[in-house]
């Protein structure tokens, strides 16, 4: 059933979505596409605009060609859904965001062999198996250093090690398999160049700034932002060359590292709509749905424009009572409220755009500072 094109009454598959997936959802039925989702664990706050919905195993091959056989085009909301399932998917419909792309960027050792490649910064890395290779490698790392699983997925975990007493811990989080040990990148800033390629190219957003807050959890994005000019270039340079060599069809995020004497590192790939792209929705004329939608349907992507700047917020439950109460105050910031996720620990329960069409960032920020809802915004990472 697969095709390069979709058109009206053809259906889109998504695989593995989260929050922001019911607006790619809203984003793929006002292109007139039919919607269906493929999930191991029922969203029905989330998908109940879908035209259907499956719910199984990952690996249920019955349930995924069934999926695969009524869809024109499957796409992965995000890099967590296995390649495996893509791979195997794609033997019954099209897959527009590729599928060498999403291994590449599920194995962090091809992300950076990927990387270095085309002569990108990024931390200095070894891989271990063991205790003995980390007290072996550690000193050519150094401290603090970051031990990860080569293989991105969903629930993974990473462990800082800060001085050569933490190594122990590692025994309980090491299992069978390759690990990567890279060096923590003592940085002061993170930015991002969001892109949407197409098959004539890439089409690059404004540049965000990422800000996190208690445990590095995002916390909100600002967009557009200044940089040196020198940075920026090079930071457009890393993108489009990404972009060229990658071989990715839709939507996808370049996070970096900037250190406190401007040295720039790229701290990974981010395919699919992210969270942080939610800031393009109010920034600018098109929004990341929109955009996905379009290329995983052949069609062009939008051309891009800024129309105003803005700050990204997220709101979790805690502060659930301080935003409702600027609901009644702010008549520029818009609101997007949403069920929380009963299992995790102050969920994430709103979104809020904060814009000024003659304003500044500055500006902007410091009406959201006098709220004292995002009381530590801007924390440096933990």
């Amino acid at each position: 059933m697969s095709t390069d094109v979709l058109y009206q009454g053809n259906t889109l598959g998504i695989m593995e979505i989260d929050r922001n997936g019911k607006k790619l959802i809203l984003a793929a039925k006002e292109a007139g596409l039919n919607v269906g989702v493929y999930l191991d664990h029922p969203e029905p706050e989330i998908t109940k605009q879908a035209d259907f919905t499956v719910i199984g195993n990952y690996r249920d091959k019955d349930k995924l060609t069934e999926f695969g056989q009524n869809c024109n085009a499957v796409i992965y909301e995000t890099a967590a859904i296995d390649s495996i399932v893509i791979k195997y998917l794609s033997q019954y419909t099209a897959i527009p965001q590729g599928l060498d792309p999403l291994e590449i960027m599920q194995d962090r050792l091809m992300e950076r062999a990927f990387l270095n490649q085309i002569n990108v910064n990024v931390a200095p890395y070894v891989t271990v198996i063991s205790l003995d290779d980390i007290y072996q490698s550690i000193d050519s790392i150094g401290y603090p250093a970051v031990l990860k699983p080569i293989q991105r997925g969903v629930g993974e975990n990473s462990l800082v090690i800060h001085k050569e007493s933490d190594i122990a811990r590692a025994a309980d989080f090491i299992q069978a398999g390759t690990y990567l040990l890279e060096s923590w990148i003592d940085h002061t800033a993170e930015y991002a160049i969001t892109m949407a390629i197409d098959a004539d190219g890439n089409h690059l957003y404004p540049l965000s700034e990422l800000q996190y807050g208690t445990g590095h959890r995002l916390q909100a994005v600002k967009s557009p932002v200044v940089v040196p000019d020198e940075m920026h270039q090079e930071m457009k340079r890393i993108a489009n060359s990404i972009g060229n060599q990658l071989g990715y069809k839709g939507i996808i995020s370049v996070n970096f590292y900037v250190t406190s004497t401007g040295n720039l590192y790229v701290k990974d790939l981010e395919p699919g709509v992210s969270t942080s792209g939610n800031i393009f929705s109010e920034s600018t004329n098109v929004s990341q749905y929109d955009q996905q939608v379009r290329i995983s349907a052949g069609r062009p992507a939008h051309f891009i424009k800024e129309v105003q700047p803005a700050i990204f917020l997220i709101g979790r439950q805690a502060q659930l009572s301080a935003l409702e109460r600027q609901v009644l105050i702010r008549d520029n910031w818009k609101f997007s409220f949403f069920a929380a996720n009963r299992h995790q620990e102050n969920p994430v329960v709103a979104y809020v755009w904060a814009t000024a069409e003659d304003g500044t960032i500055d500006e902007i920020q410091s009406q959201v500072d006098d709220t004292e809802v995002w009381f530590d915004q801007g924390k440096a990472a933990e």
